[in-house]
């Protein structure tokens, strides 16, 4: 994607709208170097400047996420209702469509020890998901991931669960998750590791339990259920590692490719070339 000539002499005004195919085709083609001169020839995909508002590029919006075990569903943790998606601003940034595949994770907030072990010790794929939700009355939207839109999310997708989250969203909105962790007597990744295991707070749980559910109880569901961990400032916006912001972030049930039919979901393998200076300070990892 380094490479790629993005060209700016074409303006979204005089081309049409990409569709997700032909965005996935751009995409895919930007992403992997080894793909031949004459599929690109094919690629009818129009290029377009990059940080364009998305509106005047896309013919609906488009979200997407990294993913190294699937190519069928947004998370395949065992158990996973709910997933954290970047947005179509961000797919057609300068940052997207300009760098590698490497330094594009490393955007998105993945440490280079995390992209090494997948991509060099576990010898895993990397792939972009991206998908078109649909949309209607009856379908639960994809939401900025701020606290309005986590509480919006909570009341169409565990509406049992809505009024009890309320009664503690003060102390959930600004306490750290040790506070409530505190309370429990345990630590809330241990929950989260095994939604088999009695610590996990599964909807079904949360709702059985006495009312008026504890603060602790109710967090731990949000810490299981939505994977609100740690980091999650509520301000819809990922953060780097060195504290700035970065990209939009949403948050979208955990879609998968039959939910939204073929046309509306598309895995692309990415091309990771770790850098030669990363491999060298994680060699052991691999022995």
């Amino acid at each position: 994607m380094g490479n790629a000539c993005v060209t700016n002499n074409m303006s979204a005004s005089h081309n049409p709208k990409l569709t997700l195919q032909d965005f996935a085709k751009l995409v895919e083609r930007l992403c992997n170097p080894s793909i031949t001169d004459k599929a690109k020839a094919d690629d009818k995909s129009q290029p377009f400047q990059p940080g364009t508002d998305w509106h005047d590029i896309l013919e609906k919006p488009i979200y997407g996420r990294i993913c190294t075990n699937t190519t069928s569903k947004l998370a395949a943790a065992p158990g996973r209702k709910t997933a954290f998606v970047f947005g179509p601003e961000t797919l057609v940034s300068e940052i997207f469509m300009t760098k590698s595949p490497y330094e594009i994770l490393l955007h998105l907030g993945f440490l280079p020890e995390y992209i090494h072990l997948k991509a060099c010790v576990q010898k895993a794929n990397y792939w972009i998901i991206l998908f078109s939700p649909k949309q209607g009355p009856n379908q639960v939207p994809v939401l900025p991931a701020t606290w309005d839109g986590l509480k919006e999310f909570i009341s169409k997708c565990y509406p049992e669960a809505c009024s009890s989250i309320k009664n503690h969203w003060t102390a959930i909105q600004t306490k750290p998750v040790e506070y409530f962790e505190e309370q429990a007597g345990f630590k809330f990744i241990q929950a989260v590791s095994d939604p088999s295991k009695p610590l996990y707070m599964s909807y079904e749980k949360f709702i059985s339990l006495p009312t008026p559910q504890k603060e602790w109880e109710a967090r731990c569901f949000l810490y299981c259920e939505l994977r609100i961990f740690e980091l999650f400032s509520g301000d819809g916006v990922t953060k780097n590692t060195d504290g700035t912001d970065g990209e939009r972030e949403y948050i979208c049930l955990n879609y998968d490719k039959e939910q939204l039919g073929e046309g509306n979901f598309v895995a692309i393998p990415l091309e990771i070339d770790v850098p030669d200076n990363v491999k060298e300070a994680f060699k052991s990892e691999e022995k």
